[in-house]
Order: structure tokens, then C-alpha cells, then sequence
């Protein structure tokens, strides 16, 4: 089932942003450490063409530290700057204050030579949702100025932050009307870009072990005591299902997950790995690495 999601509330946000980009100076877009392609919304990317762009990686502490690297790396070859941070403990905002005030120096440069007194830093903070805005502003302020929330769709309406010299614009998280692989949409849907409620959780799980079965073998076996992982390639649910219950049934029922007949409950023990996928529990994770988009390295662009 593929997974979509974009309510009218997102299509007015973009309308919103679409005329607020004109009176900032740089654009500030938030991806997750953990798919930081596929997290990056291609409207927003279009929306900021014109302006300096900071790409702010959340969720670092989350996110597999070979991989991080390897994604800084990627950018640094685009041309584009990328900054990761920690939304709890402030690691990266440093480099976040450092990086914004570079990207605005020429304009703030332009506007002192036609002798305008003009200091301040303007920027607009874009993502989808659940990717840590509000988080982020509230760490850059030092002060809770924005609601959060761990599920998508808390923020719905604009406000600006000052802080010192610089002004945030905080916006709502916008999905794009299409999204355009199933495995996209997939690891947004892991992630918490996407409300449960709109996806096959059990289709997640099943995307999840495939991937960790490749991936992160050993933090299955950590998290879940789990005897025996086979390797499963990702295809769709009804052909990896049958390669992954055994895996299922054992996590089912080393957690007490079991219905009538002490069968286990597939659905308790979609949601409860996917919370934890979510929550960092297992360790540190990353959906998707660079090596996977060498061939079409326009992609981060």
C-alpha cells in the first residue's frame, strides 16, 4: 500500500512559505539524520532554489555516526552545507549559528554598502513533519517558543523567533502531494514523518526487518535475543512475509505478545518495534547511506 499523506493544511503551509522566502535571507531545511534523502522534500528544495540553503541534519543521536559522515561528505560534494545536530544537548547549533551567518554576509554586506544599518539574520526553517523544527528552534532560543511533540502535524501555523542577530521563521511540516517510491515512503513511514494511522504498520515492520536483517543484524539479536536472522531482500509483503515470520513469532513471543489460542498478535508486534525503531531504542540506525545514490548524485541537489 503506498503510503501518501498531504492534508489541506499542507498545501496552505506551502502556499504560506511560498510568499514568507521572499523577506529571509537564508533557508533553512531540516532533514532526518536517519534518510536524509528522503526526508528532503523536492517542493521545498524548488521553493528555496533562490535563496542560500543550510541543510540542518536532526536526529543525529539517532542516527549511525559511519553514515552521518558519509552524508556530510556527500553534500560537501554538492556545494551544499550541512550542519548535524543534536536538539537535546545543542551539539551542531554552533556550527548551525556560524553557518547562517556566512550565507548571509554578502546580503547584509549589499544592504550596509546602499546604507542600510542592517544586521540581523533572517531564515525560514522548512521540513516535513516530525523532523525536529520545533525541537530545534526551542534549542536555538534556549527557551520553549514552539510547540513539539513526537508525531507529525503539531505544527500548523508560522511564528517568527529572535534571537540575538539572527530571526527564525518556524513553519509546518509539508509531505509533497506524491511520493514517489514505495521504499520512500516506507522509511518516512518508519521514521514518524507519517501518521500511523495511514500506512500497513505490519508492511513497516516487515520493510524494517528486511532492512536491519542486511544492515544491523546484531542489533536485532541485541534489542530481541533473537536466534537466527536471515538475510531478506525487499521486495513487497506478501513475497518477504513468509521469509520473516519466524523472526515475528519469536519477538512475539519473547514479549508476551500473544492473542487467543496463544497465537502471536502480528499488529502489537508491528507497533511496538516501530515505536522503538523511532524512540532509538535498538541504537543508533540509519535507513539509508550515499552509496545507494552514487549513480544519480543530482538527487541531493
Amino acid at each position: 500500500m503506498p503510503v501518501q499523506w498531504y492534508p489541506g493544511h499542507m498545501a496552505k503551509a506551502r502556499r504560506i512559505m511560498e510568499d514568507r522566502v521572499r523577506q529571509v535571507d537564508v533557508v533553512i531545511e531540516l532533514v532526518d539524520a536517519r534518510l536524509p534523502l528522503s526526508s528532503r522534500n523536492p517542493a521545498l528544495q524548488d521553493l528555496s532554489s533562490k535563496k542560500p540553503r543550510l541543510v540542518v541534519m536532526t536526529r543525529e543521536d539517532l542516527a549511525d555516526p559511519r553514515a552521518t559522515h558519509a552524508w556530510l561528505a556527500a553534500f560537501a560534494s554538492d556545494d551544499i552545507l550541512a550542519v548535524p545536530v543534536n536538539t537535546t544537548n545543542g551539539n551542531g547549533f554552533s556550527q548551525v549559528r556560524d553557518g547562517l551567518r556566512k550565507l548571509a554576509a554578502a546580503k547584509i554586506q549589499r544592504a550596509m554598502e546602499k546604507g542600510l544599518q542592517r544586521s540581523v539574520v533572517r531564515a525560514m526553517v522548512v521540513g516535513i513533519p516530525n523532523v525536529g523544527k520545533s525541537s530545534f528552534i526551542n534549542q536555538f532560543a534556549k527557551r520553549s517558543v514552539a510547540k513539539t511533540g513526537n508525531k507529525p502535524g503539531v505544527t500548523r501555523t508560522e511564528q517568527w523567533v529572535r534571537m540575538g542577530d539572527i530571526e527564525l521563521l518556524d513553519t509546518p511540516g509539508v509531505l509533497w502531494p506524491k511520493i514517489e517510491t514505495p521504499e520512500q515512503g516506507l522509511r518516512l513511514a518508519i521514521s514518524g514523518a507519517v501518521k500511523d494511522q495511514i500506512y500497513d504498520m505490519e508492511e513497516g515492520l516487515a520493510f524494517f526487518l528486511c532492512f536491519a536483517s542486511q544492515h544491523y543484524p546484531d542489533l536485532l539479536i541485541q534489542r530481541y535475543g533473537l536466534s537466527h536472522i536471515p538475510v531478506v531482500e525487499w521486495t513487497d509483503l506478501p513475497t518477504v512475509w513468509p521469509q520473516i515470520a519466524d523472526m515475528i513469532e519469536e519477538i512475539g513471543r519473547k514479549r508476551g505478545m500473544l492473542g487467543r489460542g496463544g497465537v502471536v498478535d502480528e499488529e502489537r508486534v508491528a507497533k511496538m518495534v516501530i515505536k522503538e525503531v523511532q524512540d532509538g531504542v535498538l541504537g543508533h540506525m540509519t535507513f539509508e547511506w550515499p552509496q545507494s545514490i552514487e549513480d544519480d548524485r543530482t538527487a541531493l541537489r
